[in-house]
This record gives structure tokens, sequence and C-alpha cells, in this order.
């Protein structure tokens, strides 16, 4: 009888461990940031083959949303988002909200590799001043030409970010670096903020501590409450 009691109690013990499993393995997603977040755990990295993805003006929203549920009281400690969204974010910052449809239109894409991200897009010289505003190189970039640059991701500031431009190049023209800084000026001047002429600033929530970059993913920290 006892024999059958103590099997009866095994059972029942081994039947509500099994759901208390599936339930926390169901809402992992609510409870694994902050038990991750208390123990000081960064997300375990995962393998993710890098591709271009589109630059769009749906992206600018889906970044806006992951930061505002970073905000929120019970938010998670981190968020990961596409590069894509991220640059179309910056981009949209930078140039005070020109993530137009012209824009998605000339095929802009970005591509997150390990600590770097890199943009390719179709511009036209005149946009950057002209052919004149490369000298007697001026007459191979005429007209629209592909651009694609790469760099880093820093914070310079609480509230401030920027893309440190480390390589450009303009059709088939790479771009010395001591060009990069004045070129960038000419595109998206930096108008008091700090940091580097030769990157792109753009502004991020003050809740944003820390952002990663790995091979296609991006992912936004949030700071200490």
């Amino acid at each position: 009888m006892f024999g059958c009691m103590r099997r009866i109690v095994v059972l029942v013990v081994f039947g509500l461990l099994l759901v208390v499993g599936i339930v926390a393995y169901i809402t992992r997603s609510r409870w694994e940031p902050a038990v991750r977040e208390k123990l000081g755990i960064r997300p375990v990295a995962t393998t993710t083959a890098p591709a271009w993805e589109p630059v769009t003006a749906a992206g600018v929203a889906r970044v806006r949303t992951a930061i505002a549920t970073l905000r929120r009281p019970t938010g998670p400690a981190f968020i990961n988002v596409q590069v894509g969204d991220l640059v179309a974010f910056a981009i949209d910052s930078a140039f005070r909200g020109t993530v137009s449809a012209r824009r998605e239109a000339n095929g802009a894409e970005a591509l997150a590799g390990e600590n770097m991200i890199s943009i390719r897009t179709i511009v036209n010289m005149k946009d950057v001043g002209g052919d004149g505003a490369f000298g007697p190189l001026g007459s191979l970039l005429e007209g629209d030409q592909r651009v694609e640059v790469r760099g880093r991701i820093e914070l310079t500031g609480r509230g401030n970010g920027q893309l440190r431009i480390e390589r450009m190049a303009l059709g088939n023209l790479v771009l010395p670096a001591a060009a990069i800084g004045p070129l960038l000026q000419r595109i998206a001047p930096r108008k008091g903020t700090p940091g580097s002429t030769a990157a792109i600033a753009f502004v991020l929530p003050a809740a944003i501590a820390d952002i990663r970059v790995a091979p296609g993913r991006i992912t936004l920290y949030r700071g200490t409450r």
C-alpha cells in the first residue's frame, strides 16, 4: 500500500515539475532578460550568416517601438534589432527625417559584421557637391554612383551616437582616409554634436546604454534604472 502511495506521490510531483517546466519555457521571454540582467549575463551569441538588409522608413518605426519597449519599467535588459532598421533610424536622425521612398528606391542596404556595419546605396553626385567636389577625379564620378561605406557604431555621450566611417567607396573609387571627413561634412554636417568629423552623428534616447554589433545582429542594451 505504502509503495503504491509512494509511486502516486512521485507521479504527482513529476507531473507538477513538467507543468512548471512547460510554463517556464513558454514564458521565458518575460523572465529570462530580468534574470540575465541580475546575474550580469550578456545574451548568448548565436551564429547568424550576415546578409544585406533593406534600409526603409518602416525600419525607423520598428526601432522606435523596440526602444519604447526597453524604456518600460518592466521592459527587458536588451533587445535585438535588424541592422537595416538601426541604420534607417540613424539616417532618419542624422538627416532629419529623410528616410523616404526615394531613398528606398535607391536600394539602400546595410550589413552587420563583427563590430562593423556596412551601408551601400545609389547617390547622385550633385547631392554631395557635384563632380567638381572631387577635382580631377570628378569626370569619373558623374551622375548616379554606388556608394558603399563601412564603419563602427560608437556612443559619444548620453543621447548621442555616431557611425565612424573607416572606408568609403564611390563607384570604383576608394577614397583616401583624409578625404572621408570633408565629404561626410557635405552630406551630413555635424552641428555642435561631439565626435569625429569622419562620422555620421545621430541622436539616441538616453535609455540606450550600449550597442553591440555582431554578424547579422544588433543588440541594444538598456541603461541602469
